[in-house]
């Protein structure tokens, strides 16, 4: 299966694959792609070959004759150091797929791999090593499938049509998790629908208790990562151990994932450093890259917090090139009780109660006039709650009695905030400290005297009121505080008429 003539501007991809269908499948994708390829059935024979030829990259199984992939692996970077690694498998479980990532692997598949998933990884992987044909022309790292790029030499691509454009007066998509028919809920869908299939990192921010794992769920069902899992992790055990355990269903999955991140804005310094290695895919995280999007939740304002210095500026930058606010349970006040009835009938089908759940007379109405600080949670902890008071026929007396006792034990429970270190600040002023006017000092009083009446001081020159305005101080460096213009030019103003005085 190996090329005798080969382009020196190509780079060669060594497959050591037992299977000779799919050792021809893979070497007939990457040679369609521009690679120049050699593939070997035997271990043996391929390390023998490695010491003859330079390979850009290595694509290996598992399961070979003689000695297993890991052990090739080992005695192939002995002769190669420098070679990119990539395993394709049937053999792989859970713990061989996590334990193989932690040792420098560029990606793990699970056989029969995407073809176009796989293809993706091998062209990233030689793009980040400085490959010779990492710039070959007709390449592309669009996470879209080729036909709907519109171009394609792959014999996997299949056509597909694109799905129409939604019209301003209806929802983008149908939705399933959380429902709405208002015009903030279906402005928001549009925006979601836009942005569906872009592999950038996507960052959610809303009020405290918004749905932001349930709108992700939303997001990867309308998207082409519907096929791949949908994976979970909150701030309250974002580690570099557990998320490597819950990145794991992507390694085993034929199609990329979703990763949803909470509670972004009450990370540590050293979780915004995880975090940043993991949407940069360095390090334990390469053998993930390219197979997940990664979608963060904050409930704040992160640009607020990095003025602030709560929050990297730099990791900010990185996360909120897309963007998306939620809008909060009061702005949607006509969708609280669809969203109700929805949140109902979930916890129905999910705990297989055989007497349906209905809200009486009133309730709807009850539970559209509230403000729901909380938002789309503290919606769903009341009805939970006033399902236990009142049974299956919830009243509007159980959903008051619940949401009192919600506001009561989340006022109790409610954390004083942390105490944060703050940050030296870049070299960035802000607009407030620009158009911030210097305090006006107070006037002098004088005392009276013990025996007399109070003598008039001197008149005081009027000083102008400075009106809050831009000045052209540079954006680029910070302001001096020793030097101010307008201080400045009132001295020399006053010293001018001193002196036109004194004459």
């Amino acid at each position: 299966m190996s090329e005798p003539a080969k382009s020196p501007d190509r780079a060669h991809v060594l497959i050591v694959e037992d299977s000779s269908v799919f050792r021809e499948m893979q070497g007939l994708l990457l040679r369609q792609a521009g690679y120049a390829v050699s593939g070997h059935e035997h271990p043996d024979a391929a390390l023998a070959a490695a010491k003859e030829r330079a390979y850009d990259l290595v694509i290996i199984d598992y399961e070979l004759p003689g000695m297993n992939g890991e052990q090739f692996m080992h005695a192939l970077r002995k002769i190669r150091p420098g070679i990119a690694v990539v395993f394709v498998s049937g053999s792989l479980t859970l713990e061989l797929a996590i334990h193989l990532g932690k040792q420098g692997v560029a990606g793990i598949f699970n056989k029969p791999a995407n073809p176009k998933i796989l293809l993706e990884k091998i062209n990233e992987t030689l793009a980040r090593t400085g490959s010779r044909d990492a710039a070959l022309p007709g390449r592309s790292n669009s996470p879209l499938p080729a036909a709907r790029r519109g171009n394609s030499n792959s014999p996997f691509a299949t056509v597909t049509a694109a799905p129409a454009e939604p019209t301003d007066d209806q929802l983008a998509y149908v939705p399933q998790h959380v429902i709405g028919r208002s015009a903030p809920f279906r402005d928001f869908t549009h925006r979601l629908w836009k942005v569906r299939d872009f592999r950038a990192v996507l960052l959610l921010q809303g009020a405290d208790g918004s749905p932001f794992v349930p709108l992700a769920r939303e997001l990867a069902e309308i998207s082409i990562f519907r096929n791949g899992p949908v994976m979970v992790c909150d701030a309250a055990r974002f580690e570099t151990r557990h998320l490597i355990e819950v990145l794991a269903p992507c390694l085993l999955s034929q199609d990329a994932g979703t990763l949803v991140i909470t509670g972004v804005e009450t990370f540590t310094s050293e979780q915004q450093k995880v975090l940043q290695t993991l949407a940069s895919s360095r390090d334990m995280f390469l053998p993930f890259a390219r197979r997940f999007r990664l979608v963060v939740a904050a409930a704040a304002n992160l640009s607020e917090l990095a003025d602030a210095g709560q929050f990297d500026e730099t990791l900010f930058y990185k996360i909120s090139s897309l963007s998306l606010s939620v809008p909060t349970l009061a702005e949607m006040a006509g969708d609280i009780a669809g969203n109700a009835r929805h949140l109902l009938q979930e916890h129905r089908a999910a705990n297989n109660l055989a007497l349906p759940i209905a809200l009486e007379p009133g309730a709807e109405s009850w539970l559209a006039s509230q403000a729901w600080p909380g938002n789309y949670d503290q919606l769903s902890r009341v009805l939970l709650a006033a399902l236990e008071i009142a049974g299956s026929k919830i009243t509007v007396a159980a959903l008051e009695a619940s949401l009192r006792r919600d506001l009561e034990t989340s006022a109790s429970n409610r954390p004083a905030a942390p105490a944060r270190p703050r940050r030296t600040r870049s070299p960035f002023v802000t607009m407030t400290e620009v158009a911030t006017p210097a305090p006006t000092p107070a006037p002098a009083v004088v005392a009276a005297p013990a025996n007399g009446p109070l003598s008039s001081p001197a008149p005081a020159r009027p000083t102008p009121a400075r009106a809050a305005v831009l000045t052209a101080r540079s954006i680029f460096r910070p302001a001096s505080r020793a030097y101010d213009f307008g201080q400045r030019l009132a001295a020399s103003l006053g010293a001018a008429e001193a002196i036109a005085g004194a004459f």
